[in-house]
């Protein structure tokens, strides 16, 4: 191995440590004894013109579904049923439906085939692996590998998301979301901050301390890099 790949790998490994503090939250998503087929209905009806039927969305700034980790996508349908985590279209979409329901949403999405990846930018390729795999230790940037996996495939058991192969477009957004909400900027509108990551109310979560720290730059290498990592 080369030295600077035993660097990076060092890093990905302390992130890793790292990350095992803020699992907390993410461990303790219990999800309830779900019906694929019922979840199925539900997303025919309710979710498969943003999302599809399958979990591929068509749209660049909705996410994909299909594949994702069972417990990360209840807890962000139950943040969203109980606007921990605010957007007016998911609002609405949930507002009649009950927590066995966003079970059985969260486990149909979860057994469908996992996305397959995009295409990245081959300018920006080698900054990006470096930021994502080892991070920026001038400014106190930890490694996104560390909790996100360094294939982007998440981490299951404490809920972290699978992020390799997303829409670029949903994951900049995403970050800029979290920035936000770790800057806490001003004159926003509540659905433009995204703090549902936090174990307790009011206290910020690794997401929006690590995104507080990126440049609008980093956000575009990024999220076009995980586009393509699989």
């Amino acid at each position: 191995m080369k030295p600077a790949n035993k660097a990076i790998f060092a890093n990905v490994i302390l992130a890793a440590g790292v990350g095992v503090a803020s699992m907390t939250a993410g461990a303790a998503v219990t999800v309830p004894s779900y019906d694929i087929e019922a979840g199925k209905a539900i997303v025919e009806a309710n979710c498969a013109a943003c999302h599809g039927a399958n979990g591929v969305s068509v749209a660049p700034a909705q996410p994909n579904l299909g594949g994702q980790n069972v417990k990360y996508l209840y807890k962000q349908l139950v943040d969203f049923k109980t606007q921990a985590r605010r957007n007016g279209i998911m609002e609405a979409q949930l507002a009649g439906l009950t927590q066995q329901d966003l079970a059985n949403v969260a486990g149909y999405y979860a057994a469908q085939a996992p996305w397959t990846p995009g295409y990245g930018n081959k300018a920006t390729y080698v900054a990006a692996q470096k930021l994502y795999l080892g991070g920026d230790k001038n400014r106190g940037i930890i490694p996104c590998a560390g909790c996100h996996d360094p294939k982007g495939a998440g981490n299951e058991w404490a809920a972290f998301p699978r992020i390799g192969g997303q829409h670029a477009t949903y994951l900049a957004t995403q970050l800029k979301m979290f920035r936000a909400a770790g800057r806490e900027d001003e004159g926003l509108m509540a659905d433009q901050y995204r703090t549902n990551d936090s174990a307790k109310k009011d206290e910020k979560g690794m997401m929006q301390i690590v995104a507080a720290k990126l440049s609008d730059r980093d956000i575009k290498i990024l999220s076009e890099f995980l586009s393509a990592v699989h």
